[in-house]
Parts: structure tokens; C-alpha cells; sequence
């Protein structure tokens, strides 16, 4: 009998659930919060507060379990500057509550994991060292 490769479940869902999780405990938290259109590089959300003359751009990873995948981009130049939701869903069967590590992107840099010399674009971040941002929401405003 042929060996069957299992078919790995699409993780749209997955990254759209983060998103609306996050906007949601914004709108709730009292910033004004706003979904990027589908296709914008970058970011994921616009955030901010009714006084404030501008919005950021904040951008959303979303996993079920830990680690994160990220592109190692977004720890240097411009890109380090931004903040970052990691968002730890669970299992589907939601009985654990949805877990937010907010930090800076520079402040990561030296945590992203690069398995070997081959990975050129990404690595991952492990929740050891997310642990001290979870529900660090102030960040998302800090200049």
C-alpha cells in the first residue's frame, strides 16, 4: 500500500481568526481599530486613539501552538521599528483562552531562530521569549 502524505490544513483561517481576536480586544480596550484590505504588505490592522493625529500599522501572527514563523525582514531597517501581535489561538475546540504577546519588532531581532544556513528569508520565534510581552497592549502606542 502507497504511504499517504497528510494534507496540511490551510492556515488562512487560522491567521484570520488572530486578526479579528486582536481588532476585537483593541475596540474593547477603547482604541479606534481597523482590518488592512486582504492584500496589504506589511501590516494588518490600523490602530490608534480618537486624539490621535495618525495611525499605526501593526502587524498579526497568529499560531495554534508555538513556534511563530516569521520573516527575519521584519527585524531589521524600517520593519524593526513596527509592533507585532503574536497571537497563540489553541485548539480548535477553544478551551483554553486566546493568549496576545505584543512587542516591537527590534526587540526580537536576536530571538528569531534560523534552523540552518539554508533558511535566507525565515526562522521562528519560540513563547519563551514572547513570555514578558503577553498583554503588553501599551506597546502598540509607545513611540
Amino acid at each position: 500500500m502507497p504511504l499517504q502524505l497528510k494534507r496540511r490544513k490551510s492556515g488562512i483561517p487560522t491567521g484570520n481568526a488572530g486578526e479579528y481576536f486582536v481588532m476585537g480586544e483593541l475596540l474593547r480596550r477603547g482604541y479606534d481599530a481597523q482590518l488592512a484590505d486582504r492584500n496589504t504588505k506589511g501590516y494588518d490592522l490600523l490602530i490608534g486613539r480618537t486624539l490621535d493625529a495618525r495611525l499605526r500599522k501593526v502587524q498579526v501572527k497568529t499560531v495554534r501552538s508555538q513556534p511563530w514563523y516569521v520573516s527575519q525582514a521584519d527585524f531589521k531597517g524600517d520593519q524593526a521599528k513596527q509592533v507585532t501581535v503574536y497571537v497563540l489561538l489553541g485548539a480548535e475546540d477553544g478551551t483554553r483562552p486566546v493568549r496576545y504577546f505584543i512587542a516591537k519588532n527590534r526587540v526580537l531581532g536576536e530571538h528569531v531562530h534560523v534552523p540552518n544556513s539554508s533558511w535566507k528569508k525565515y526562522g521562528f520565534i519560540s513563547l519563551k521569549h514572547l513570555l514578558e510581552y503577553e498583554g503588553k497592549w501599551e506597546t502598540l502606542l509607545a513611540s
